[in-house]
C-alpha cells in the first residue's frame, strides 16, 4: 500500500527536524520542510506522480523528489532511517517543546542520557537540568512549563495537516455511486488552528455498503481510501472510527440524505454553539438533533443547514463563527456581520523569492500571483540581519527594484507588483536598515524571527519600538509561533494592538498553516483595539499562494469584516495607507 500525502509530508518534516538536530545545512533543512508543506496541501496523491514530474510540483526540488520517490517505491527513506538510528525518537520529540530547540535537546540527551519526554520530566522533577552547563534554575522552569503545554496540545493536529488528510479521504468517497453528499465537519470545518479528531459525514441510501467500502475487509470498491488508516478502532451500523497513519482519529458517519443538514449542524459544533441553538429550539416548542428538527413526531427540517436554521428563525452562521461568541443571539435578530471571505481579497502583501529563502524567482512568483487574479502582489524578501537565510544586500535591493519595474512593464497593468521587505526586528526593536533605505520600499513588513523567548517586559518594549518606526506598514506573523512546536512569544498583545492602530500599522494574519498568526483570539483583541489587518500567505513557493483560505478562516473566527482588511482595498486606497499619507 503506497504512503499517503500526509505520511510523505510527515517523513519529510521528520527528516528536516533530524537534520537540524545533527546540525545539517540549513538550506537542505528548509528544502525538506518546504517539500513536506507542498505535499501536505497537494490536491492529488503524490504516490501517483512519477519522479520526473515531481520536480514540477512547486516546493519540490530534484533531491526531495528523489527522497519521495524512494519512499513511495520502497516504503522507506534511507537517509531518514540512518538519522533515526543516531537519534532516539524522544530526542526529536524534545525539540518540539517550545523554547528548547535541537541544540539544547541534543545537549540534554548527551549530558543526562534522556531519550524520551518522560525521562526529561523525571530529570526536571529531580532538579538535574540545572547541573548541565548552559542550563540553570530558570531554564529548568522554562522546560517544565513547556512540558506542561505539550501535554495539553500533543493530541492535536495542525489544521493544514488535517485538511490535507480530509481532502485525501473525500476524493474516493465522493466517487462511490451510493454517496449522495460527503463533507468534513467538526473543528476542521470551523477552521480551528489545531484539530483533535476528524469528522466526515456521508449522505447515502446504502450505509452498510459505503462503510464496508471505506473500511471493510478489503473487498470494497474503493479500498484505496484505507491508505490513510493504520487501525480501525470501532465499527457500527452508522459509524466507523479509525486512526490514520499520522495518529489522527477519523470518524466516518453515514446518514440519510434528508438528515445531512441537521447532522452537519450537529457535528460541526461547537458544543457551546449547539447548546444555545437547542435551547432556542426547546423554547420554540421544537426538538433539534443530528436526525433533524422536529415538532412532536413531525420532522420539519434536516436536509440542509440553511433549512434547519431558517426553521428556527435564524440566519445561518458561517461554521467559523460557531463558537458561542454572540453569533446565536445575532442570528436570531438577523444581524450577523458580513465577515471577510476569500473572494473579497484583491492581493497578497507578504511573499518570498530566490532573493532570500523563496523557491521561485521574483518573476515566477509575480506571474503566478497575476494568474490567480490578484490586483496587486508584494514580494517581501528578508532583510540583512536574518542570519539563517540568504537576505537582501543593498546591491540586491537596487537590482530587485529594477526587476520589479521591468515586471510591472511586462504586466501592463494586469497586476501591480509592489517592492517590499520583511524586516527583522532586532533585540532592541531596531530594523535591518536605516529609515532612508526602508523608505525606498513600497511596503515594509516588520517581523520577529529570533530570540523569541525574551521576558515579557523586554519583548513588549522591542515590539513597540518597531511598531513606532514610521516606515513600518505591517506587523508580520506577530507572535512568531509555529504550529505545533513553537509557542507564541510573550508580550503585551493588547498594548501592541493599541500602538499598531495609533501608528497605522496593519496586524498580519499570516495564512501559512504552520503559523496562523495572529490566532483567532488575538484577532479579536486587535479588532477591538481598532486595528486593520493584512491577510497574507508568506508564500515561499507558487503552491503556497493558495494558503489565503487559511488566513481568511482565521479572520472569520475573529469576526473581521472586509473593510478592516487592507488586502481587500483597491490599490488606490492601499497606496495612501502604505505611504502613511
Amino acid at each position: 500500500m503506497p504512503p499517503t500525502n500526509a505520511e510523505v509530508a510527515a517523513a519529510l518534516h521528520e527528516l528536516a527536524d533530524l537534520l537540524e538536530i545533527e546540525g545539517g545545512d540549513r538550506f537542505r533543512i528548509l528544502a525538506y520542510r518546504r517539500a513536506g508543506d507542498a505535499v501536505a496541501v497537494l490536491g492529488r496523491s503524490v504516490s501517483g506522480i512519477p519522479e520526473a514530474q515531481l520536480v514540477e510540483v512547486h516546493g519540490i526540488g530534484k533531491a526531495t523528489a528523489g527522497r519521495i520517490a524512494e519512499l513511495v517505491s520502497t516504503g522507506r527513506m534511507r537517509a531518514l532511517d540512518a538519522l533515526r538510528e543516531r537519534f532516539p525518537p524522544g530526542v526529536l520529540e524534545m525539540t518540539r517543546l517550545g523554547g528548547l530547540g535541537p541544540k539544547k535537546a541534543l545537549v540534554l540527551h548527551r549530558a543526562l542520557g534522556v531519550t524520551s519526554l518522560e525521562e526529561l520530566r523525571e530529570a526536571v522533577d529531580a532538579g538535574r537540568l540545572r547541573e548541565v552547563p548552559g542550563f540553570g534554575a530558570r531554564s529548568e522552569d522554562n522546560v517544565r512549563r513547556a512540558l506542561e503545554r505539550h501535554a495539553r496540545i500533543e493530541q492535536r493536529t495542525p489544521m493544514g495537516t488535517a485538511l490535507g488528510l480530509a481532502e485525501d479521504l473525500l476524493r474516493p468517497i465522493r466517487q462511490h455511486p451510493a454517496v449522495e453528499r460527503a463533507a468534513y465537519a467538526g473543528s476542521l470545518r470551523r477552521m480551528r488552528d489545531t484539530i483533535g479528531d476528524l469528522d466526515i459525514l456521508i449522505a447515502t441510501s446504502d450505509p452498510a455498503g459505503v462503510l464496508r467500502a471505506f473500511a471493510g475487509p478489503g473487498d470494497g470498491p474503493f479500498d484505496s481510501s484505507l491508505d490513510t488508516a493504520s487501525e480501525v478502532i470501532a465499527r457500527g451500523p452508522a459509524k466507523v472510527s479509525l486512526v490514520s497513519g499520522s495518529g489522527l482519529q477519523v470518524d466516518l458517519r453515514v446518514v440519510a440524505g434528508d438528515q445531512f443538514g441537521s447532522a452537519m449542524q450537529y457535528f460541526t459544533g461547537s458544543q457551546a454553539h449547539n447548546v444555545k441553538v437547542r435551547e432556542h429550539a426547546v423554547r420554540s416548542g421544537l426538538k433539534l438533533s443530528e436526525y433533524g428538527l422536529f415538532r412532536g413526531a413531525e420532522r420539519i427540517a434536516g436536509a440542509s443547514e440553511e433549512e434547519v436554521y431558517a426553521a428556527l428563525g435564524m440566519q445561518t452562521p458561517l461554521p467559523t463563527l460557531r463558537e458561542d461568541r454572540g453569533e446565536v443571539e445575532l442570528a436570531l435578530r438577523g444581524a450577523l456581520p458580513r465577515v471577510v471571505v476569500l473572494e473579497d481579497l484583491r492581493g497578497d502583501l507578504q511573499s518570498h523569492s530566490t532573493y532570500s529563502d523563496g523557491r521561485r524567482t521574483l518573476r515566477e512568483m509575480a506571474m503566478a500571483a497575476a494568474a490567480k487574479g490578484h490586483q496587486y502582489y508584494a514580494v517581501t524578501d528578508h532583510g540583512a540581519n536574518l542570519a539563517v537565510t540568504r537576505s537582501l544586500s543593498l546591491a540586491d535591493i537596487d537590482a530587485q527594484a529594477r526587476e520589479v519595474a521591468e515586471i510591472n512593464e511586462e504586466l501592463g497593468g494586469r497586476m501591480v507588483l509592489l517592492h517590499g521587505l520583511e524586516a527583522n526586528i532586532g533585540l532592541d526593536g531596531e530594523l535591518d536598515y536605516p529609515d532612508e533605505v526602508l523608505a525606498r520600499f513600497d511596503v515594509v513588513v516588520a517581523s520577529l524571527h529570533h530570540q523569541l523567548a525574551m521576558e515579557r517586559p523586554a519583548m513588549t518594549r522591542r515590539v513597540l519600538k518597531a511598531l513606532r518606526n514610521p516606515e513600518v506598514n505591517i506587523f508580520g506573523h506577530p507572535t512568531g509561533r509555529m504550529l505545533p512546536r513553537r509557542p507564541a512569544s510573550d508580550f503585551d498583545i493588547e498594548q501592541a494592538c493599541r500602538v499598531a492602530a495609533e501608528e497605522g500599522v496593519a496586524m498580519e494574519i499570516n495564512s501559512s498553516p504552520r503559523r496562523l498568526d495572529l490566532k483567532d483570539e488575538h484577532v479579536v483583541i486587535a479588532r477591538e483595539a481598532g486595528c486593520v489587518f493584512a491577510i497574507s500567505t508568506d508564500a515561499h513557493s507558487i503552491g503556497e499562494l493558495d494558503y489565503l483560505r487559511f488566513g481568511v478562516g482565521t479572520a472569520q473566527r475573529g469576526w473581521v469584516t472586509p473593510e478592516r482588511v487592507i488586502t481587500t482595498w483597491p490599490l488606490g486606497e492601499l497606496r495612501p495607507f502604505l505611504a502613511k499619507a
